[in-house]
C-alpha cells in the first residue's frame, strides 16, 4: 500500500512539472493544443511568448484569460541601500495569480512609469512589512481597475515541484552563464530567451522570464 501511494505521488508530481516546465522551449512555432500554446518561444521580431503571454505586449487582463485565474495586484517596496548608506526602496507593481490549476505560483511585474507608480503608492492603503524587509501596499479602488490594462514586462514562475540542473538542461539546454549565491543557491542564465532559472536548495525555485537580450 505504501509503495502504491509513493508511486502515485511521483506520477502526479511528474505530471505537474510537465505543465509548468516541460512546456518551456524556444524557437518552436505556436501550436494548437493548450500545453503547446504555453511553451516559451521567440517570434520573428524577437518577442518572447510564455504561458500564452507576450512580454511587453500582453496586459494583466490578457493574463487572467490565458491563466484562467483572477489576479491580485499590489505595490511592493524592495529595500535597497543607497550610496550615502541610507535605506531606500525600489517600487514594483506586481500581479499575483493564486489559483493556478497545478498549484504553481505566477507573479507578473507590470510596466508603469515611476511617477505614476509613486502616485499609486500614495493612494494605496494597508501597508504591510514582511520579515525580509519587503513592504506591500494595497491599491486604491480606482487603481485596481486601471491595472487590468497595464502591460506585463516580466513573468516569475514558482513551480510546484523542486527543479534540478538535469531538468533545466533537458528543457532549455545548457545555460550561457551560471552564478552562485552565498546561500548555496544558483542562477542558471539564458539571456537569449530572457530566462533566469534560480534553484534554491532550501527554498522554492524561481523561473524568471524577462525581455530577451536582443530586445534590451
Amino acid at each position: 500500500m505504501g509503495k502504491f501511494v509513493l508511486l502515485f505521488i511521483v506520477v502526479v508530481g511528474l505530471g505537474t512539472f510537465f505543465w509548468t516546465s516541460e512546456s518551456f522551449k524556444v524557437g518552436e512555432e505556436q501550436a494548437g493544443s493548450d500545453a503547446e500554446h504555453r511553451r516559451p518561444w521567440i517570434d520573428p521580431v524577437g518577442k518572447l511568448h510564455v504561458m500564452g503571454l507576450v512580454l511587453n505586449e500582453s496586459t494583466v487582463r490578457d493574463a487572467e484569460i490565458a491563466l484562467r485565474s483572477r489576479s491580485d495586484a499590489a505595490i511592493f517596496m524592495y529595500p535597497k541601500a543607497s550610496e550615502d548608506g541610507h535605506q531606500n526602496f525600489q517600487l514594483k507593481l506586481e500581479a499575483y495569480f493564486p489559483s493556478i490549476a497545478d498549484h504553481s505560483k505566477i507573479m507578473l511585474v507590470l510596466n508603469v512609469a515611476e511617477t505614476l507608480l509613486e502616485q499609486m503608492r500614495q493612494r494605496g492603503t494597508s501597508p504591510r512589512i514582511y520579515p525580509n524587509g519587503v513592504a506591500r501596499v494595497n491599491l486604491s479602488n480606482e487603481d485596481i481597475l486601471s491595472v487590468k490594462k497595464l502591460v506585463v514586462k516580466e513573468l516569475r514562475l514558482v513551480p510546484s515541484v523542486q527543479l534540478d540542473v538535469a531538468m533545466l538542461e533537458t528543457r532549455f539546454g545548457k545555460p550561457d552563464n551560471v552564478r552562485s549565491e552565498a546561500d548555496g543557491s544558483v542562477h542558471y542564465l539564458y539571456p537569449l530567451m530572457g530566462l533566469d532559472a534560480w534553484i534554491k536548495p532550501e527554498d522554492k525555485d524561481i523561473l524568471t522570464f524577462s525581455l530577451p537580450q536582443a530586445q534590451q
